[in-house]
């Protein structure tokens, strides 16, 4: 309604530092390094400007030891 979004970031999308907010990052062979695993809180931005960023947790590459498929 009125120009409000919500942002919902995709998982396997590249973090923006502009409408994403990283909570932590967690060990991933399927999502590449700095890119988004998980959406904690959808944000919002109303009329083009940022309300709130999309709480997300980042990949923080495959655990030690795990090798990428």
């Amino acid at each position: 309604p009125h120009g409000l979004k919500e942002i919902i970031p995709a998982v396997g999308q590249p973090f923006d530092p502009h409408q994403h907010e990283s909570l932590s990052h967690q060990p991933s062979a399927d999502v590449p390094v700095e890119h988004v695993l998980n959406v904690v809180r959808p944000g919002y931005s109303l009329n083009g400007r940022l309300l709130r960023p999309a709480s997300v947790v980042l990949s923080g590459g495959p655990a030690k030891g795990e090798k990428k498929h």
